[in-house]
C-alpha cells in the first residue's frame, strides 16, 4: 500500500524530474552523451544558464499546487490536473518548435513524470473504472503514435506546399497532374491489387496444409512458405533473375523452344512473382493463427446437422476467417506499395509510386516536394485499403472460444481440395528449391549467365576483412536493432488490441482511427517522413540507432496488431470478465489469461517482427547513415553498383541466419493448438 501511495503522489513524480533535470542534459547532444567532450555536456544541462527549460520543469509544481488549494470534488480535482499536465505538455513541444531547440535525456525523464501524473488524474476522474494499468498504456500508445505516425505525416503533407523554403500552395497539383505520374499510380494500384489477391490465396492453402492435412511433414510446408519471409524482397528479385531474367537458364529454354522474348520478365510479371514469393509468408502466418483459433465444435455441430465437407468448409469456416482474409490483403497490399527494391531489380520501365519516391530521395537530383507528395498519395491509398478491408468485415462477431472445456480435434478437408492443396504446395515447394538453389548456387559463381567459374571471393569480401569491415558490422547492428524492436512491437500490439477491442471509453473512435493511421503507413511513407520530422528540432533522431529501432517499431506494428485484434476477436468477454471479477488485475488478466489463449498469434507476430525487421529496407534505407549500417541498406548498395555476386551472397547468409532463429525460436517455444486440450492427452 506504501509503494501504491508513492507512486499516486505527485511529489514523488516531480522529484523524479528534478533529478533528471539536474543529472541529465535538456538539449540535444549531437554526438551522443559518451562522445560528448565536458564542455558540449555542460552548455546542454538546463540549470547551467537561465533558459525555457526552467519554466518546462518548473510548471510541474503548478499541478499539486492546483489540488492543493482546491476544494472541489476529486473528479473535478483529477480533470484540472489533467488539463493542466496537457496544458504542459503542449508549452513544451510548442516552446521547442518555435526556439529550436533539440530535445535532451531529461526531457524523457520529464515526459514519464508527466504521464505518470496524468494516470494519477485520470485514475481520480474514474476513466477506465481508475484502472491506471490501463489509463497508462492508453496514454502511452497516444504518445507513440502521435510522435511516430501523426506528426511525421503532418511533415511529409506540409513539405508537398513547400519549394525549399518558399511556400508554394498549388505545387502539388502541378506535380500530380504531370502524365507519368498518372501512370505511375495506375501501376502501382494495379500490382498491389493483384499481389494481394494471389498472396492471400497462397498463404491460405499453406495454412490449410499445414493445420488441416499435415501430420508428419507439416515442417515442409513451414519452412518453404516461411522460406521467402527471412529474405529480403529485392534478393528474392535476383533469384528469380536468375532464373528467368536475360541471361536465366528457364528463360533461355523458354526463348529457344516457344519463341519467348528474353525480356518478357521484366515490368509487371517480374514485380507480381517476385512479391507474391516474398509476402505469401506474411500471409500464411496470419491466417494460421486464425486457423489454429478456430474451435473444432463449430465443425463438429455442423456435421450433425447433416451438412458435408465442401458446405462446412464455405459456411462455416471461410466466414469465421473473414477478419484474417481481410488483415492478410491490407498487409500485403501495403507491404507491395511500399516497397522500391524489388521494382528496382525487376521493373525495367515499369516504374511504380514508391520507386519513383526512392528516386527523388536517393536520385542525382533531391526533391523533397514531390518526394512528399508521392508519399501523401501512397498514404491516401493504403487508408483506402483499409476501409474497404473494415467495411468487408463490418461488425460481425467471430467469436469461436469460450470459457467452456472441450476434447475435439480438427476434421478433414473434402478430398478434392485436399489433393488440390497438396499439388499446389507441391509446385510452390518445387519452384522454390529452384529459386534458393539458384541464389546459394549463384553466391559461390564468378559472373553468372557468364562464368560459372566456382569461387569463394564474394564471402571473402564480406566476411574475410575482420569485424570492422565488410558485412560483418552492417549484421551485427542489424541484429541489436532487430531483437530491441521485435519486443516493443509485440508489447503494443497487443496494448493497442486489447484497449480498442475490450474497452468502451470516450475518444475510442479517435484512437482506432489513430490505429488506421499507424496501421495504413507504407514503409516508403514512413522514412520519407522520418527524414522530414526529425532531422531537426524539436526532436533530432537522424543518425542515431534510436530512429532505425523506432521504424522498425512503427513499421512491424500492423503485425502485432493485427494478429492480436484477429485473436481477441474469437475469444469471448466473459473471460475476461470472470477474471476482474476474481479481483484480477488488467495486468494480471493480460498475463494469465489472454497471453496463453494467444500464444500462437502473438508467436507468429514476435518472429515476424523480428525478422521482418532484420530485412525490411522500404523505411530504414532512408534513415541509416555510416554509423547505423544495416543488412538490407548494405546488401542494396552492392546491387545499385553492380555486385550482384556479393550481394547474393550476402542475401544466402541472411537467409541461413534468418531460418536458424526461426527453428530456433520455435523449438524453444513450441506450439500451442486450441483444437487440441490437455483433457485429451490425458486420456
Amino acid at each position: 500500500m506504501k509503494k501504491q501511495a508513492l507512486f499516486s503522489s505527485n511529489g514523488f513524480w516531480i522529484a523524479i524530474a528534478v533529478i533528471g533535470f539536474i543529472c541529465l542534459p535538456s538539449t540535444a547532444l549531437y554526438y551522443g552523451l559518451a562522445e560528448a567532450t565536458s564542455e558540449e555536456v555542460l552548455e546542454a544541462m538546463g540549470w547551467a544558464t537561465p533558459n525555457v527549460s526552467w519554466l518546462w520543469f518548473g510548471a510541474l509544481l503548478l499541478v499539486p499546487l492546483a489540488s492543493r488549494f482546491s476544494n472541489q470534488t476529486a473528479y473535478r480535482q483529477g480533470l484540472t490536473e489533467f488539463l493542466l499536465i496537457c496544458a504542459i505538455f503542449a508549452f513544451i513541444f510548442i516552446s521547442a518548435t518555435i526556439a529550436k531547440i533539440s530535445l535532451g535525456y531529461s526531457i524523457f525523464v520529464l515526459v514519464i513524470a508527466l504521464i505518470a501524473m496524468a494516470t494519477n488524474a485520470l485514475a481520480k476522474m474514474k476513466i477506465m473504472q481508475g484502472d491506471k494499468f490501463i489509463i497508462a498504456s492508453l496514454i502511452s500508445i497516444v504518445l507513440m503514435i502521435f510522435f511516430f505516425i501523426v506528426y511525421p505525416t503532418f511533415a511529409i503533407f506540409i513539405s508537398m506546399f513547400y519549394d525549399g523554403s518558399e511556400f508554394v500552395p498549388t505545387q502539388f497539383l502541378t506535380i500530380i497532374k504531370q502524365p507519368y505520374i498518372v501512370r505511375i499510380i495506375f501501376n502501382s494500384l494495379s500490382v498491389a491489387a493483384t499481389i494481394g489477391v494471389l498472396a492471400t490465396l497462397f498463404g491460405l492453402i499453406f495454412a490449410l496444409y499445414t493445420t488441416r492435412i499435415a501430420k508428419r511433414t507439416a515442417f515442409i510446408g513451414k519452412i518453404f512458405s516461411i522460406l521467402p519471409i527471412v529474405t529480403p524482397p529485392f534478393v528474392v528479385g535476383l533469384g528469380v533473375t536468375l532464373m528467368l531474367g536475360r541471361s536465366g537458364y528457364v528463360t533461355q529454354f523458354l526463348v529457344e523452344y516457344l519463341g519467348f522474348n528474353n525480356n518478357w520478365l521484366y515490368g509487371f510479371t517480374g514485380i507480381v512473382i517476385a512479391h507474391t514469393l516474398a509476402l505469401t509468408p506474411m500471409s500464411f502466418m496470419i491466417l494460421e493463427g486464425a486457423l489454429k483459433s478456430v474451435h473444432p465444435s463449430i465443425e463438429e455441430a455442423s456435421y450433425t446437422l447433416r451438412a458435408n465437407r465442401y458446405q462446412t468448409f464455405f459456411n462455416i469456416i471461410f466466414p469465421l476467417l473473414k477478419p484474417a482474409l481481410g488483415n492478410s490483403f491490407l498487409v500485403v497490399a501495403i507491404q507491395s506499395l511500399a516497397d522500391f527494391s524489388t521494382p528496382l531489380v525487376l521493373g525495367g520501365s515499369f516504374d511504380v509510386i514508391s520507386s519513383q519516391i526512392y528516386f527523388f530521395i536517393a536520385g542525382s537530383q533531391l526533391d523533397y516536394a514531390s518526394a512528399s507528395t508521392l508519399g501523401s498519395l501512397l498514404l491516401i491509398f493504403s487508408l483506402s485499403i483499409f476501409v474497404i478491408q473494415y467495411l468487408w468485415i463490418g461488425n460481425r462477431s467471430y467469436v469461436t472460444v469460450s470459457g467452456k472445456s472441450y476434447c475435439g480435434d480438427v476434421q478433414d478437408l473434402p478430398h478434392l481440395m485436399k489433393y488440390a492443396v497438396m499439388l499446389i504446395l507441391g509446385v510452390w515447394v518445387l519452384f522454390n528449391v529452384v529459386l534458393y538453389g539458384s541464389i546459394f548456387y549463384g553466391s559461390f559463381t564468378a559472373n553468372w549467365g557468364v562464368d560459372y567459374t566456382l569461387t569463394l571471393k564474394h564471402y571473402q569480401t564480406l566476411f574475410g576483412q575482420g569485424f570492422n569491415d565488410g558485412a560483418w558490422p552492417s549484421l551485427i547492428q542489424t541484429v541489436l536493432f532487430s531483437a530491441a524492436a521485435a519486443p516493443i512491437t509485440a508489447l503494443f500490439g497487443l496494448l493497442i488490441a486489447y484497449i480498442t477491442v475490450r474497452r468502451d471509453f470516450k475518444g475510442k473512435k479517435t484512437l482506432e482511427f489513430l490505429t488506421l493511421l499507424c496501421f495504413a503507413v507504407p514503409g516508403t511513407v514512413a522514412g520519407v517522413s522520418y527524414i522530414l520530422a526529425f532531422n531537426n528540432a524539436p526532436i533530432y533522431l537522424t543518425g542515431t540507432g534510436l530512429i532505425i529501432i523506432l521504424s522498425m517499431v512503427m513499421r512491424n506494428m500492423p503485425v502485432g496488431m493485427r494478429a492480436a485484434i484477429a485473436g481477441l476477436g474469437q475469444l469471448d468477454k466473459s473471460l475476461d470478465e470472470a477474471s476482474l471479477s476474481l479481483k484480477g488485475s488488467s495486468f494480471k488478466t493480460i498475463v494469465f489469461i489472454v497471453l496463453p489463449l494467444l500464444k500462437p498469434a502473438l508467436l507468429s507476430a514476435l518472429v515476424t517482427s523480428f525478422v521482418r525487421s532484420m530485412t525490411t529496407v522500404s523505411a530504414i534505407v532512408f534513415l541509416v547513415t555510416a554509423d547505423t549500417r544495416v543488412a538490407t541498406s548494405y546488401i542494396l548498395n552492392r546491387v545499385e553498383d553492380g555486385e550482384y555476386g556479393v550481394a547474393i551472397a550476402y542475401g544466402s547468409i541472411l537467409i541461413v541466419v534468418m531460418m536458424a532463429i526461426i527453428l530456433f525460436f520455435d523449438w524453444i517455444v513450441g506450439e500451442t493448438r486450441i483444437s487440441r486440450s490437455k483433457a485429451k492427452k490425458m486420456n
